[in-house]
């Protein structure tokens, strides 16, 4: 059995991280999916956050163990989802890898990300969310 802590801010992300789950899950694996807001409650956000984790709902949770969580008072979500893939002890932790930034700052990775890198003792994997050129 294989524990997957994926991370979603949005239902495109949500879509992305299923596409590559469904291509590499067993019956008896777990997911896990959080939705951490940054900076708190806004009515808009949440809506987005339930979207998000309702798309893993709807295409993986027939077939597979997906237990989903979001939380509203997050002061740091990397914070959050190494937190969360410690507590499953996660095989594994997914993410979106957003491609939005110009050349120069692609160097960098964006600051959750950056931060589950050099802070998990679990392996990432990053999904792209555009389609490569």
């Amino acid at each position: 059995m294989t524990r997957i802590v994926a991370g979603t801010d949005s239902a495109e992300t949500s879509e992305k991280l299923c596409d590559y789950l469904e291509s590499r899950l067993t019956e008896a694996d777990e997911v896990h999916v959080l939705n951490s807001l940054h900076g708190g409650n806004d009515e808009e956000m949440v809506e987005q956050g339930r979207e998000a984790l309702s798309v893993f709902e709807d295409r993986l949770g027939e077939t597979f163990d997906v237990e989903t969580e979001q939380n509203t008072n997050a002061s740091d979500p990397a914070h959050d989802l190494l937190t969360a893939a410690d507590e499953t002890d996660a095989d594994e932790i997914a993410l979106g890898l957003t491609q939005k930034r110009s050349p120069a700052q692609k160097v960098l990775f964006g600051s959750n990300t950056q931060s589950v890198l050099m802070q998990t003792r679990h392996p990432v994997v990053g999904v792209p969310l555009r389609k490569s050129r």
